[in-house]
């Protein structure tokens, strides 16, 4: 199969499924009753900016796969796309990124909103920003708790197995996301020397793997109904799930360094500035020469470097092999999560599965 057609075969499997999940998350959100003059915007803002349900879809093709009706798992694929959202929502504030999906993240929207509409001086209004962004990114949390319930009350399965499932998102994957995350933010502020490989990949395991990964658990348990994570289709699943997060990180480190900002959405050497210890730099500085590695330390980190500073730290990633070693590890998660998919005996999901793997290697925001 052509890559083309392959692309193409894999949308027509995935819209559908985002357009159903998000058509209920929408639907969830206006739900959410509030008097306070912005906050419900916020909330609805990256939802009304859908992302590609990348979650919410592993979810629903492990149901299927596991022999479930996929309709029994929406309210659950939603709760996991609006808690992916929260996260998005704090970790623009935590990165100081001003732009989501190519428009203002919420922390930033509405800074500028309150200075225009409320008069506040710079200062206040960006505190202002924050404060509705943290705001938001709480109820959107809980609200995600109240979705995963309804797989139980709306769709009627196992309310046992919803309990379970909630117990494990708001317990270990959400600790092992946020520590993750926290991680993230010890490395950037970490000489590199301290910080190893093994480090690096257990940090993109928790703060990107284990959503994924819940996922897939998730749906293929909704699928049999029951809590069986020890299945060996649902442990299959949920495998190749982490392995597909941990592939999806490194190459959206890939784009963060070397992707169009107009298809990203995000700024040109963003990551760069906000001084991310990627596996694309550890790899350069592997190859530096002392005065290459000084300049990439120099800039890495330096939100006032300049766009010509960015540019030659960009090229020295690429030059010194960082960006082809981030790759070549990518294609081995995905060759991993490949294997994974043996014990999907239903052929037609099988090959969704396949295709949406190898999507993380073509795609270019």
């Amino acid at each position: 199969m052509s890559p083309e057609k392959a692309h193409a075969e894999l949308l027509a499997a995935l819209a559908p499924r985002r357009k159903r999940v998000y058509d209920y998350l929408q639907e969830a959100v206006a739900r959410i009753s509030l008097s306070s003059l912005h906050l419900g915007e916020a909330i609805a803002s990256y939802v009304q900016q859908p992302g590609k349900g990348l979650r919410s879809s592993i979810l629903l093709l492990s149901c299927g796969a596991a022999g479930g009706d996929e309709t029994r798992a929406i309210p659950a694929a939603a709760a996991v796309e609006l808690f992916h959202v929260w996260t998005l929502v704090h970790d623009d504030l935590i990165d100081q990124d001003n732009l989501r999906r190519g428009r203002p993240t919420v922390h930033a929207a509405f800074g500028e909103r309150a200075q225009r509409e409320l008069g506040l001086t710079a200062a206040a209004a960006g505190h202002y920003g924050l404060t509705q962004a943290l705001l938001a990114g709480d109820i959107q949390q809980g609200w995600s708790a109240t979705l995963l319930t309804e797989t139980a009350t709306r769709q009627g399965v196992d309310a046992t197995l919803v309990l379970r499932l909630v117990a494990e998102l708001f317990g270990s994957v959400e600790t092992h996301l946020v520590d993750g995350e926290a991680l993230d933010v010890q490395f950037s502020l970490q000489d590199l020397a301290a910080v190893s490989e093994c480090d690096i990949l257990d940090m993109m395991r928790k703060k990107t793997g284990v959503l994924y990964g819940f996922a897939a658990t998730a749906g293929a348990c909704i699928g049999l109904n029951a809590w069986q994570p020890e299945d060996p289709l649902v442990a299959a699943l949920t495998t190749y799930a982490r392995n597909y997060g941990v592939a999806f990180q490194l190459q959206d480190d890939i784009l963060g360094i070397v992707g169009d900002s107009a298809t990203t959405g995000k700024p040109v050497g963003s990551d760069i500035r906000e001084g991310k210890r990627t596996l694309i730099v550890w790899a350069a500085l592997r190859n530096a020469t002392a005065v290459q590695r000084e300049h990439i330390l120099s800039t890495l980190g330096n939100r006032t470097a300049t766009a010509e500073q960015v540019a030659y730290t960009t090229k020295l990633l690429v030059d010194l092999g960082g960006l082809t070693y981030a790759g070549s590890l990518a294609k081995a998660y995905i060759e991993e999560a490949h294997r994974h998919l043996a014990h999907v005996s239903n052929g037609s999901y099988r090959q969704v599965l396949h295709l949406f793997a190898d999507f993380v290697l073509e795609r270019d925001s």
